[in-house]
Formats: C-alpha cells, structure tokens, sequence
C-alpha cells in the first residue's frame, strides 16, 4: 500500500508516523501552494468550502507522485465536511484516477481500534493502539513546537525562522515513544524562551482545518508573530484525538462557555470556536481572531456570537474568512490595523472597550463591536447604519466612511 492523506499543518509529521506504524508506505503531497489550490478549485464546485478544494488539491498531487491508497477524513452533523469524501471520490473517478479511496470518519474508539483500521491495513487491534499511542505522543509534541514557535516569533520573530527548520528535524526524526519524550526536551531547548511572554497575546479560533493548516489561513500565524503578537490556541490534532478518545476536558469547558451565546450546535466546531473565545477572555488576552472558510455555515453562526462577546465584555474581535480569491495585501492591511489597535489600547492602559471595530476582509462590511440602533439622518432622509461606521480608538469618536446603497448576495 502507497498510502497518501491531505496536509495537516505541522500534524501531518504525527499522521505519517501513524500510518508506517500501521505498515504502509506514506506517499507525502508537496507542501500546499499555489498550484494545489488551483488545482483543487479547478475541480470543485464554485461555492464549496476552502478546505474541501485544498485537501482535492493534496490528493491530485500525491497520485501524481505514485500513491495508489487514498486517506481522507469524514463528519456527520450540520456541516458539508461531512459530505467531502463522497464528491472528492466521485471527481477523482471523473478524472479517471484509479485509487482506492478510504473515508476515516469519526468511529468510536472500540470500532476504530478492533475493526475499522484491522481491517484496512490487517494488522492487530494491539498494534492499532500502540499506534494511536505513538501519534497522541508525536501530536502532542508538534502541538507544543507550534506553541514555543508562536511566542519566539513574537519575542524575536528571526531568530524564530533560524530555530524552525532544526526543530523540525527533531520532530521527524522521533519515531519511538522514547525518542519523542527526548525531542520535547530538545525543541523545548532550541527555543530557549525562559518564561519570557510578549506583551501583546491574541487567541485564535475557528475551523479546525484552517486552525491546523497554516496555509489555509495564509500563514496567519507567522504574520501575527511578525507584528509582535504571539498568537495563543487550543485547537490541535492532539486535543481533537483526545476528545474522539473522550478524554480531553476542554471540549467540555467549551460547550460551558459557549452556551451563554449559543443555545444549541449549529454544528462544525462554532461551540468550540465560541467556547474558546470566551476562555480567551477569561484568561485575559489582548483581543480573538476568528479564521473560517468563506461560505462556512455554522462559523458565520459562531461570528454573529463572537460580536455579542465582544459587546458585552469588549475584547476586540477580528474575523477573517478566506477563499481561493482572498487578497494577501488586504488581509495584511487588516491585521496590521488590528495589532495596532490593540496595542495602542494597551499604551492607553484602558479596559477592554465595546467600542472596537474590525473589519471583514471579504464582504468589506465592518463587522460593529458595540452595535447600535440604526439612525435617521435628518438632511438627507436616509438611515446612517452604524456597520458604516469606524472608531477612532483615540479619540473614541466614530466617523462615517464611503458609505454605500445595500447591494444583494448573489451567492445566497
């Protein structure tokens, strides 16, 4: 078996080591460019979700560099992620790929450990659950590079990229239990962060997918780093491996949290994405950014939740959807406002404010943290809505900006 499976951020090092666990031959697709995203989008239907088109683009490239077995996650509920697998099989048999593809949905472990993947690799339940010990172990030691990485960017953003590549090797070269507990120990060290925390700190939250592949989001991470804030998160490969094991207790936490500001799932991760959000706040971070796939249903649910948050305790909220099309300039644009405005906030040494704007890179509509009733103007006879307004977080006075007529979405 030349078995090959979509990126997954720094986590596909622990995915790859699951799989030769398993006795497979891992077949990686080159790291997520252009060219897979294209590719991807070529063959996708107009208005699916980002990752759907990036995860076709991985499988495109790896049959091209030999992979004849295909790995792809799957989900049920409200959310069209549950629904990939069957239209990514169907483009591939239209392209005329031949492969044998394998959907991997969310079992329960006594299914996944004793019959699902015995069957698929023939190997023995006992082997799957060593397996599955290896990967928790290596997903946890990516989860942590990933955190040492953040602050180091935001302490010393150069010296951060000279230690990334070294930490790296560290990780893809554990490959038993024992030499994994000594890479900790090594990435920990090559870090070198002694305790030291910037002082701007952002939590992010969002899709799982855009929260463990870095590209996806344009490498937000790095260019938060680059500003001087370290980025904060929860979500990881690690955590979600715990709770499909029911053992991480910061799902639970989460739907505490969330349900202050949703009732119910509107299914994806929006209780987690709320949830999280909330801690941040509790934990008294500087500000949230909320990452998403233009067209995600249940985290446009989770948005208009983050701004009821955000009014009620403001901590200010920037959230970013992205597809094929989203500007890298303009999203740079937004993410240098918004850490200078939580800097200057910070200068000021005022309280989290309601009275924070950002603003949604893809609809051009300022998304209000404060939202008021919409107000007559008296000369002109027209309502002034305040999404057309922007705060002056010096002043605290809001001016009226290149005010526009409503037009309709076409996409629906």
């Amino acid at each position: 078996m030349k078995a090959s499976f979509p990126n997954l951020g720094y986590d596909t090092y622990a995915l790859k080591t699951f799989v030769e666990d398993l006795g497979a031959e891992v077949i990686m697709a080159p790291p997520n460019s252009r060219r897979t995203i294209e590719l991807g989008s070529l063959h996708s239907p107009e208005l699916i979700c980002m990752p759907y088109k990036i995860t076709l683009g991985n499988m495109l490239e790896a049959l091209e560099l030999g992979a004849d077995t295909l790995f792809m996650a799957a989900g049920a509920r409200k959310c069209r992620f549950g629904y990939y697998h069957y239209l990514q099989e169907r483009a591939l048999a239209h392209l005329g790929k031949e492969c044998r593809f394998i959907p991997v949905t969310q079992y329960s472990p006594l299914d996944f450990f004793f019959k699902v993947m015995p069957d698929i690799f023939g190997v023995s339940p006992l082997r799957v659950m060593r397996a599955v010990t290896k990967m928790l172990a290596k997903s946890r030691l990516t989860q942590e590079f990933r955190q040492y990485l953040n602050r180091k960017r935001a302490l010393d953003f150069d010296g951060a990229e000279k230690v990334k590549p070294k930490a790296l090797a560290v990780i893809e070269r554990a490959n038993t239990l024992g030499e994994i507990r000594a890479a900790r120990g090594e990435v920990r060290r090559l870090f070198g962060l002694n305790g030291v925390r910037p002082q701007v700190r952002l939590g992010l939250v969002g899709e799982i997918y855009f929260m463990i592949e870095q590209s996806a989001s344009q490498e937000i991470e790095k260019e938060l780093g680059k500003m001087g804030a370290e980025v904060v998160f929860e979500r990881s490969l690690y955590r979600h491996i715990r709770h499909l094991l029911f053992s991480d207790p910061t799902f639970a936490r989460s739907e505490r949290l969330a349900r202050r500001y949703l009732a119910e799932s509107p299914g994806g991760e929006a209780i987690r994405t709320v949830g999280e959000a909330v801690h941040f706040q509790q934990q008294g971070l500087d500000g949230v950014v909320h990452i998403f796939p233009f067209t995600c249903m249940p985290e446009n649910i989770a948005l208009e939740a983050l701004q009821r948050l955000s009014e009620e305790t403001g901590i200010p909220v920037l959230s970013l959807s992205f597809d094929e099309h989203t500007s890298r300039t303009g999203l740079l644009t937004r993410l240098e406002a918004y850490v200078e405005l939580v800097k200057r906030r910070r200068r000021a040494g005022t309280a989290r404010s309601p009275e924070s704007r950002v603003q949604n890179p893809e609809s051009g509509v300022s998304r209000t943290m404060n939202r008021k009733p919409a107000t007559k103007n008296r000369r002109a006879g027209t309502v002034q809505s305040p999404e057309s307004r922007i705060q002056n977080p010096e002043s605290g006075v809001s001016r009226t900006v290149n005010q526009k007529p409503a037009t309709k979405n076409h996409h629906g």
